[in-house]
């Protein structure tokens, strides 16, 4: 990830894609957004944002194949004061742009729509501050960055 922005790659874990990964990623997510001096109340924004990202990988990218591998790395920008904190997910599956994914209107979903589930990418961007998404030759890599204000 190159920007121009002061950059520093804080810790990064990789794990099998399994559901049952998803407690340690979020153990992991939680101690480093804590030590970045992050609020509890942001902590856990950036952990059901990377909690929800991850299992869409491992449910839809690798259709729950646990051969298959994802990496998360936190990465920390500045720029000024500003202080960035920033999620790599990188997997190898099917690739899928959360941003263009069609966001369901919330009366229309409660109302007529009557299903379980659906909401991840919703959260995903009601509760980070940029997202982007790059993949190139069967790579792709999710972009989850919260400003600490």
């Amino acid at each position: 990830m190159s920007n121009g922005l002061n950059e520093e790659l804080l810790d990064s874990l990789t794990v099998h894609s399994r559901l049952e990964e998803l407690q340690a990623i979020r153990a992991f997510i939680a101690q480093a957004a804590g030590r970045f001096g992050f609020s509890d109340i942001d902590c856990n924004k950036i952990q059901l944002a990377v909690d929800e990202a991850c299992s869409n990988i491992i449910r839809h990218a690798y259709n729950q194949d646990s051969n298959e591998d994802l990496k998360i790395s936190i990465i920390k920008t500045a720029l000024g004061s500003e202080r960035r904190f920033t999620v790599l997910i990188d997997d190898n599956g099917k690739s899928y742009d959360i941003l263009t994914h069609k966001i369901p209107d919330m009366k229309d979903y409660i109302e007529r729509e009557h299903k379980k589930g659906g909401l991840g990418i919703k959260i995903i961007r009601m509760v980070m501050d940029e997202i982007h998404y790059q993949t190139d030759a069967g790579s792709n890599r999710l972009i989850l960055t919260k400003i600490l204000r």
